[in-house]
């Protein structure tokens, strides 16, 4: 088993790594996994920034509908379960078509086999 890398007690901030000699790894292996690492991370961020940026307008519209139904006297709260409910449903269909031809009949080999069964009927004993 390879040792494991220690932190440098002694280093005023803690934060000098001393890579164990044993699992080859040297520090510029290291500096060069985690510079990788951070810049997939910068990249990341700037997509979902842009997403973010991008999808703002349609969570805006998604807010005016919800404020609109609210104000014609539909009660928020059982309209946004109804939505999440169904938006979970999508959710749910969608679970076998992403499975390939093996993985659907196995999938459909489980389903056959569970019947009926009722969510959490364990939790009823």
């Amino acid at each position: 088993m390879p040792r494991q890398a220690k932190i440098n007690d002694d280093a005023t901030d803690g934060a000098v790594v001393h890579v164990a000699t044993s699992n080859a790894l040297n520090e510029a292996s290291l500096v060069g996994y985690v510079t990788e690492y951070e810049h997939e991370d910068e990249q990341i961020a700037e997509i979902m920034r842009n997403a973010r940026e991008a999808a703002q307008p349609h969570v805006d519209q998604k807010k005016a509908i919800l404020k609109a139904a609210a104000e014609n006297g539909l009660n928020k709260e059982p309209f946004r379960a109804k939505l999440a409910e169904r938006k979970d449903l999508r959710k749910a269909d969608n679970r076998r078509s992403v499975l390939n031809e093996e993985q659907q009949a196995d999938f459909d080999a489980i389903t056959a086999a569970m019947g009926d069964l009722p969510l959490f009927k364990h939790l009823d004993s």
